[in-house]
C-alpha cells in the first residue's frame, strides 16, 4: 500500500480521542502514578509517554522490564484505580479549537467517527460531558474490535460502517501507535503534537500543534 494522499474531499474524518479531542491523559497518568509507586519504581517521563495510545497488554511489561521486573498488564491495574473515573468524574475539557474543526468538516461533508482504544461506552460518556457528542456520528470502542492499535482494524471499521475508501478519509491521531493504525489502514494522519504528552511523531503524514491551525 503506497503512502495515502491528503484527499480533495473528506469524506470521513476519524479522531482519537484520548489526547487527541480530549486531556485525559494527564489523569491516566496520575493514576499510573499510584500503581508505579506499589511496585516502588519512578519512570522517567517517555517511560510513561511510551503507555500513550496503547491497551498496555505489551508496553506495561516492556516498561517494568526495564527496571528489571516482570509485571503484567493485568497485574499492573489491579493495583491501579480503573480509568472509568477520568471519563464519568474527573474535570475533563475538550481540546481547543477541536470543535471547530469538526464542525468545519461536518459543513464541507465529512462524516464523523472517533476512534479509540477506551472502552465504547465511556468515550460516549465522555464526549457528552466535554459537549462534542452532538458531532459525532460514530464510536469505536476498545471493545467494538478485536485488535487495537497499532492494529489497523479500529480504523478499518469505522470506514467500514461509513461505506467510505481509506483514499476519501483522514485521521488526527496524538501517539505512535495510533499513527500507524491509521496509515495501515491507508487514511492520510495528521499527527497532534499538542498533548499534554507530546509525541513528534515523524511518521505522520502532517504534523499541527493546535487545532487552531487547521481552520
Amino acid at each position: 500500500m503506497g503512502k495515502p494522499h491528503r484527499p480533495a474531499r473528506i469524506k470521513a474524518a476519524l479522531f482519537d480521542f484520548d489526547g487527541t479531542l480530549a486531556d485525559t491523559e494527564r489523569f491516566g497518568i496520575e493514576l499510573d502514578d499510584e500503581a508505579y509507586a506499589y511496585y516502588g519504581i519512578t519512570p522517567t517521563p517517555a517511560e510513561k509517554a511510551s503507555l500513550s495510545g496503547t491497551d498496555g497488554s505489551e508496553s506495561i511489561p516492556a516498561l517494568f522490564c526495564a527496571h528489571g521486573m516482570e509485571v503484567s498488564a493485568g497485574e499492573f491495574f489491579a493495583h491501579r484505580r480503573p480509568s472509568d473515573i477520568i471519563y464519568r468524574e474527573l474535570p475533563i475539557k475538550a481540546t481547543p479549537g477541536a470543535r471547530e474543526v469538526m464542525q468545519l468538516l461536518r459543513s464541507n461533508g465529512a462524516r464523523v467517527a472517533v476512534v479509540s482504544t477506551t472502552r465504547h461506552s465511556l468515550v460516549t460518556t465522555a464526549l457528552g460531558r466535554i459537549g462534542l457528542a452532538d458531532l459525532v456520528d460514530l464510536v469505536v470502542g476498545g471493545d467494538d474490535v478485536e485488535h487495537h492499535k497499532p492494529d489497523p482494524k479500529p480504523y478499518a471499521r469505522a470506514l467500514e460502517v461509513f461505506g467510505v475508501a481509506p483514499t476519501d478519509a483522514v485521521a488526527f491521531e496524538d501517539s505512535p501507535s495510533g499513527v500507524a493504525s491509521a496509515q495501515a489502514a491507508g487514511v492520510y494522519t495528521l499527527g497532534f503534537t499538542g498533548s499534554c504528552v507530546p509525541h513528534e511523531l515523524p511518521a505522520a503524514d502532517e504534523r499541527f500543534a493546535s487545532f487552531t491551525q487547521l481552520m
